[in-house]
């Protein structure tokens, strides 16, 4: 065990991740993040904001400029670019792979953005990049997921039953 002043730092939480993700939006958009604006976004009180980005300030991923407006420090404008890059990857597949509606797909790449290894969104990114790239493949997938259905209906046992209906059958 390490003695001293060394602590790990832990991961993000959720809402840290949002928090850093909803300025450097604000700030993309408007040139600037003022506390009321990013409360606003995120549907948070004020207050509730202002205790959850200490952390983040203590941390040194985000500060405040003269006018008091939120900045991100090179290190926070990273890990949001990369919240905001995992949040992309995910939606674009639930929209254009999957077909989920806009809304849905949003609120749940928000979701899943917040777990997903950079290993698993490359392979995410390779994949979408294999369907911009190649048309034909594009087609046929498009064309088949599109008309595809389980030949079983989904039922209670679905989530228990360890995908059985994914397993060859033994030859």
């Amino acid at each position: 065990m390490l003695l001293g002043k060394y602590q790990a730092q832990r991961p993000l939480s959720p809402s840290h991740e949002h928090y850093l993700r909803a300025i450097w939006d604000l700030r993309n958009q408007r040139g600037y993040a003022r506390m009321a604006d990013v409360a606003r976004a995120l549907g948070v009180a004020p207050a509730t904001l202002s205790v959850g980005l200490r952390p983040l300030e203590q941390r040194g991923l985000i500060a405040h400029d003269e006018a008091r407006f939120l900045l991100l420090t090179p290190a926070g404008e990273r890990a949001a670019r990369e919240v905001h890059h995992r949040f992309q990857v995910l939606r674009t597949f639930l929209q254009e792979v999957l077909g989920v509606e806009r809304e849905t797909a949003e609120s749940e790449a928000c979701l899943i953005e917040h777990d997903i290894s950079p290993g698993t969104t490359s392979r995410f990114v390779d994949f979408l990049k294999l369907l911009h790239e190649d048309p034909e493949v594009a087609g046929l997938l498009r064309e088949r997921y599109a008309a595809y259905r389980r030949s079983c209906e989904p039922s209670d046992a679905c989530s228990t039953c360890g995908l059985g209906c994914l397993v060859p059958a033994p030859r």
